[in-house]
């Protein structure tokens, strides 16, 4: 079963016009890219950008995922998940959803249209009787868990919304994450779509509210860019991964600062896509 995500039917007015507004602030947020090779992000990866963020619809609620299990085949690894749903109420029904890259936003892949938390804010497929009212784990078929099979930086974001959508409880799911760490810093990568034609980058434990030189280098080719650390010393990138006539490569991108310097690279172009 599918749901249309901000164009269904049934959408409420309120929903609609709660996450347009919470859309609009992906222009304020601390991304730019100076240079002449600069290419303006495109609504997917912004919408992208927004998602990881959270919908805070209620406030600080998110959803959590714990490894399960990994079963491995010719074809590849396939990784299971509980999920938690941090500040759901529990009782409540909800729709359980997910958006993969390379599909569009509004076109999302209902998992459940029945999905419950208990009080540990475990998702079940029914809602808790007493003896499952207080568990983080439970094997009696009842969790509703997801299972994936990604490659290296790929991200599932997956919704958990009421029927009236005005609880939005989101989650992005990197099972095998492409990041660099030195002392307080870190930056992670996330492709935008299965070719990795651009990609978001997120900046950790940088200096506060401070605008940085951040720089993408790409078969060669370098571009400047900056970047403005928020009160946490968090920051957020999109870059388009290709250079002007290059179509396959590696995109790397860095950051140095007094205290760190840290640098992911990003294969990008056709064949680049391996899920694990």
């Amino acid at each position: 079963m599918r749901s249309r995500f901000g164009l269904h039917p049934s959408l409420p007015p309120l929903a609609a016009l709660l996450f347009a507004a919470v859309a609009a602030l992906v222009v304020v947020l601390p991304i730019s890219a100076s240079g002449s090779g600069a290419k303006k992000p495109a609504p997917v990866e912004r919408s992208q950008l927004l998602w990881d963020q959270g919908f805070d619809l209620p406030p600080g609620a998110h959803l959590r995922f714990a490894k399960v299990d990994e079963t491995v085949a010719p074809d590849g690894h396939t990784l299971r998940y509980r999920i938690y749903a941090d500040g759901a109420q529990p009782g409540a029904a909800y729709v359980l959803g997910l958006w993969r890259i390379g599909t569009p936003v509004d076109d999302l892949e209902v998992l459940s249209e029945t999905a419950y938390v208990n009080h540990k804010g475990l998702l079940l497929g029914n809602l808790p009787n007493p003896a499952q009212l207080e568990s983080d784990i439970l094997t009696d078929g009842s969790e509703l868990d997801v299972t994936v099979k990604v490659a290296k930086g790929e991200p599932v974001r997956f919704i958990l919304h009421s029927q009236d959508w005005k609880t939005m409880i989101g989650g992005t799911l990197v099972p095998y994450p492409l990041e660099s760490v030195n002392r307080s810093c870190k930056l992670a990568a996330l492709i935008a779509d299965p070719d990795a034609n651009s990609a978001l980058f997120y900046f950790d434990g940088l200096p506060p509210n401070t605008e940085l030189a951040a720089q993408g280098s790409s078969n060669g080719t370098v571009q400047n860019q900056t970047i403005d650390t928020d009160a946490k010393g968090h920051a957020s990138l999109i870059a388009p991964t290709h250079a002007k006539g290059v179509d396959t490569g590696t995109l790397t991108e860095s950051i140095r600062t007094n205290a760190c310097a840290v640098s992911v690279s990003v294969p990008f172009g056709m064949g680049s896509y391996h899920p694990l």
